[in-house]
């Protein structure tokens, strides 16, 4: 068993240790590489290291004498690629600095799979996951069949953006970095006021889209109506002051043959920003 550590095991494991280090004498030459380090990098690297300054490194391996940096080795194939991140400790007495890497192409390889996996789930996910409800993706989605249906047998279809423009108004009122209670509360209130047959989701931050199938223009404008009167009466729970004023505009579009799903929405757009809204400025209920 051994006690105390000589010179000849100390550079055996340090040789051996699997951590790369690097040795960088006082005039900034690199004196010494160990095992693990050549692994690293390659055989091939290792004469274009010994004895050179950073300034008479080829890249990319100037980079490997600065600190907390992170280093990409391109190898001849991509699976043959390398990630390294170094750091650097001086020694005592100004003799130089040692250089330590550690080789992070396992967890690299593990971030760029979790990316990817998380891009191809929110391609499929129809779900908005604030509200609860659908999102744009999944609104595209279940407003083609209808609009197919229209263009089939002739039938009545309607549209209706909701556009809450007190978001901001909202995250100041009450020193928030988000609106989510009034996004649920608004989400919520459709919920409970639209028919079985009827599609609801929120469209973009602020903007939610009723698909009223079976409605012309005239019933969907009775719907805005009474949405009105739901809304200004709304309060969202577990906040306080209870004295917000909830204001949102509307715009409404009926299908019409030759219609597809830009021009339908496109107009509702153009009704939603010709809408006045109930007031300008209100930021709490008289």
């Amino acid at each position: 068993m051994l006690d105390k550590l000589d010179i000849p095991h100390l550079q055996h494991i340090i040789s051996a240790c699997p951590i790369g280090i690097l040795l960088q004498d006082s005039h900034g030459r690199i004196s010494w590489t160990n095992d693990a380090l050549v692994q690293m990098l390659g055989e091939t690297r290792r004469d274009q290291l010994l004895n050179k300054r950073a300034d008479e490194l080829p890249e990319p391996l100037s980079d490997l004498l600065n600190l907390d940096t992170t280093l990409h080795l391109a190898g001849e194939n991509a699976e043959d690629d390398r990630w390294l991140i170094g750091q650097q400790q001086p020694l005592p007495d100004e003799q130089g600095t040692v250089h330590y890497f550690i080789d992070i192409t396992p967890w690299h390889g593990l971030i760029q799979e979790r990316d990817q996996l998380k891009s191809e789930l929110n391609d499929i996910i129809m779900v908005d996951s604030e509200t609860g409800m659908r999102n744009r993706k999944g609104l595209y989605y279940s407003l083609e069949p209808q609009l197919s249906r229209s263009r089939r047998y002739d039938r009545p279809l309607s549209v209706i953006i909701l556009r809450l423009d007190c978001l901001e108004r909202f995250k100041q009122h009450y020193q928030r970095d988000d609106a989510l209670p009034l996004l649920i509360t608004t989400s919520r209130l459709l919920s409970d006021q639209l028919r079985w047959a009827d599609i609801a989701g929120r469209l973009s931050e602020n903007d939610f889209l009723l698909v009223l199938p079976e409605t012309h223009a005239e019933d969907a404008n009775k719907v805005v109506d009474n949405l009105r009167k739901q809304i200004d009466a709304l309060t969202i729970p577990d906040l306080e002051p209870a004295d917000f004023a909830i204001t949102a505009r509307f715009g409404v579009a009926e299908w019409r043959k030759g219609d597809d799903m830009g021009l339908l929405l496109m107009r509702a757009r153009k009704m939603l920003n010709d809408d006045p809204g109930p007031g300008k400025g209100l930021g709490t209920r008289d």
